[in-house]
């Protein structure tokens, strides 16, 4: 099954030009490159998405430390042995 769409564009000629050259010496069409960085962009995206949520998540959560003060400071005869 051919997924496949094809669209317009409008970038500078500046750019398609050093996009061509990078195709011709990567062997690529311009399509096999810009999809390319399409889906690189996308992936950091993610990438960064998921670690903005893993830095929240963090910073939401207590550390060991706060934990056990909280532990002792509501069962209190339990670190004493």
């Amino acid at each position: 099954m051919d997924n496949k769409v094809t669209i317009e564009i409008t970038i500078s000629q500046e750019l398609l030009s050093a996009v061509e050259e990078q195709c011709n010496a990567r062997g690529e069409s311009v399509s096999q490159f810009l999809g390319r960085g399409a889906e690189t962009l996308l992936r950091r995206h993610k990438e960064r998405r998921m670690l903005a949520q893993y830095v929240e998540a963090r910073q939401k959560m207590p550390e060991s430390d706060e934990v056990e003060e909280a532990r002792q400071t509501l069962h209190p005869q339990e670190g004493a042995s």
